[in-house]
């Protein structure tokens, strides 16, 4: 694009801004020149004098973000188009400078007005968080600005209302459109206890909220955050085009003089200047990056930077935690074993009370099952954990283990040892079931070309391989610590790997894959500091998509590279050759860009 429209952070209405009405003020002088071109006064003729006018309204701009460009030492193919015009005024040809302007500045106009169609997914998603919101107040209903709220205040929450916050509900039930933030359409029923999101809707009932992270804090703030900086990342064929686009200005310049003194036609060589812009070339990149992230965040999942799609483009490998990502993340206990003088309920409660504290899915499944069995009475103290192994506290006197142990192994069940004092009192066997769309997700990705695809667990054997063959892959390894997963995954370096996790204990994991991508909803925290890709909706059946997504951005982004390179080749040639004007050149340059966003626009039609 010309000068300061190739910003892509630029959200506006083309066609309702003022440099929309400028621009048209500017061209419109150009038929009227022409109409009045009989006329003329002593010393000049009133279509000169227009046409200088025209020239002055949408050439100046160029020139002027040209001179910038070469002060900042930014490449910015302004200067070419600039010294075309200065070269047509010089020239007399004021008919030819006026219309080359007036044509690169509307269509620098036309590529952002097409391009922030691809990009409408994310500024929708900034757009979401409401400016306002009612508080409780000593007993009263206040109107506040969003940016006031504060940690531990109370909002109350009806149908319509688009909530502020991250807030935990104090009391109600509401129903709530959570799309903005997993792209899942069908409402969710939220309770007391459980988390809303800033940015979701409440689209039926009533609660109070407790606010827990405002602002930025809030999980949408972190997301709007991310998405901003994705947009301005780039990709490996990106930084190479910056690094080609450096040489085009002096190349074209030396090809416009080769021109001008081969043929002594200024206007063979002002055409060559017009045409010789890289503007396609640099927009390839940019905008079906954009385009794809916006893509991605309309189906609720965050990309971190167009680097990571584009790795997924070309992933060999895929490789899988499973508690949490291959399975629901919610084991429940199928049985307890005493071996001593405890039975169920003393062996629950102690190991309740020392997993209570803790957020692992086993932890939680122990919890959940002391709770029914109404057995959940003591507190522990000491609490350690040891990750991969498992956890140990106190209660009352006496010092109480929970490790991971091989015991029923062959009932495809995972099992924790309760010890009082070094000495194994019962065993709880807990089960996590594969999530629904796990297997028919697996298999896509294997149709998607991708052979070498693994399940590395922390899980005893049985289970991992129970859930293994339920879910179809063949490659499998249990029992593995977080250094373990690391060095597993280096065995698959030989191509570009992909690590699916959920976010909390496969961090090294995450960092350490080419593209980590991480399941979002359940502790979308971790999940958002830690992985490349976040699955906000926790939908495994997403990943094939965003195989396609990514194939699809890398594709265009190809694709648009090859147009360019040979408009800009044809065209220089032709213009060289006196086969275009400088009106037909700037016309064509502008096809290409055009023709470059618009490739990338149809990325957002990529379907689920």
């Amino acid at each position: 694009m010309i000068g300061r429209y190739a910003d892509l952070n630029v959200y506006q209405e083309i066609f309702k801004s003022d440099d929309f009405y400028r621009v048209m003020a500017g061209s419109a002088l150009i038929p009227i020149a022409l109409l009045l071109r009989s006329v003329a006064f002593s010393y000049f003729s009133l279509m000169d004098v227009l046409l200088l006018i025209s020239i002055l309204i949408n050439g100046v701009p160029i020139i002027f973000n040209a001179v910038k460009g070469v002060v900042d030492r930014q490449v910015n193919v302004d200067e070419l188009v600039s010294i075309a015009v200065i070269a047509c005024v010089i020239n007399g040809n004021y008919l030819e400078a006026a219309i080359v302007s007036g044509i690169m500045v509307f269509g620098a106009l036309i590529e952002e007005a097409v391009s922030d169609s691809a990009r409408q997914a994310i500024q929708k998603l900034i757009e979401i968080t409401p400016k306002t919101a009612l508080l409780e107040r000593e007993g009263k209903e206040i109107s506040v600005l969003a940016v006031d709220i504060e940690k531990g205040d109370v909002l109350p929450i009806r149908a319509g209302q688009v909530i502020a916050v991250d807030g935990s509900i104090l009391t109600g039930t509401i129903v709530v459109d959570e799309s903005s933030m997993t792209g899942e359409p069908i409402p969710v029923s939220r309770q007391e206890k459980q988390m809303v999101y800033a940015g979701t809707v409440c689209v039926d009932g009533f609660a109070r909220i407790c606010a827990l992270k405002v602002g930025a804090d809030a999980t949408m703030g972190k997301i709007i955050r991310l998405v901003e900086a994705a947009e301005k990342s780039k990709t490996r064929s990106s930084k190479i085009v910056d690094q080609y686009a450096k040489w085009f200005t002096p190349v074209i310049l030396l090809a416009a003089l080769a021109t001008y003194f081969g043929t002594w036609d200024m206007t063979r060589a002002i055409t060559v200047l017009i045409v010789g812009c890289p503007c396609s070339f640099l927009l390839a990149g940019p905008v079906s990056t954009v385009a794809a992230i916006g893509r991605a965040a309309k189906a609720g999942i965050l990309v971190k930077g167009g680097q990571y799609l584009e790795n997924i483009a070309g992933a060999t490998v895929f490789c899988f935690d499973k508690t949490g990502t291959i399975t629901r993340g919610k084991p429940f206990v199928v049985k307890t074993i005493s071996c001593g003088d405890l039975d169920e309920q003393q062996i629950l409660s102690l190991a309740a009370a020392v997993e209570r504290k803790s957020l692992h899915p086993l932890a939680l499944a122990i919890v959940e099952k002391a709770k029914a069995l109404d057995c959940l009475a003591v507190d522990a103290s000491d609490i350690q954990s040891f990750p991969g192994k498992g956890i140990s506290g106190r209660v009352g006197t006496k010092n109480i283990e929970i490790l991971s142990c091989d015991k029923f192994a062959d009932q495809g069940v995972t099992t924790v040892a309760v010890q009082v004092e070094g000495q194994a009192v019962g065993y709880i066997c807990m089960e996590d079931l594969p999530r629904s769309t796990a297997k028919s997700a697996v298999q896509a990705i294997r149709d998607a070309g991708i052979r070498q695809i693994a399940l590395i667990s922390g899980d005893q054997e049985a289970p991992v391989s129970k859930v293994a063959q339920q879910v179809g892959i063949t490659t499998w390894a249990a029992c593995q610590k977080p250094a373990d997963k690391l060095k597993r995954l280096a065995a698959f370096k030989n191509g570009q790997l992909v690590y699916v996790g959920d976010g909390v204990n496969d961090a090294p994991a995450l960092k350490a894959s080419d593209t980590g991508i991480a399941m979002g909803f359940n502790g979308s925290d971790v999940a958002l500091e830690t992985a490349d890709i976040v699955l906000m909706n926790d939908d495994l059946g997403q990943l094939p998509f965003l195989i396609r997504l990514s194939r699809r951005m890398a594709a265009t982004i190809k694709m648009s590279i090859g147009i360019s390179f040979f408009i800009n080749f044809v065209s220089v040639a032709a213009g060289a050759a006196g086969l275009l004007t400088p009106i037909w050149g700037a016309i064509s340059h502008n096809i290409g860009s055009i023709l470059v966003v618009v490739l990338a626009a149809s990325i957002r039609f990529t379907k689920n």
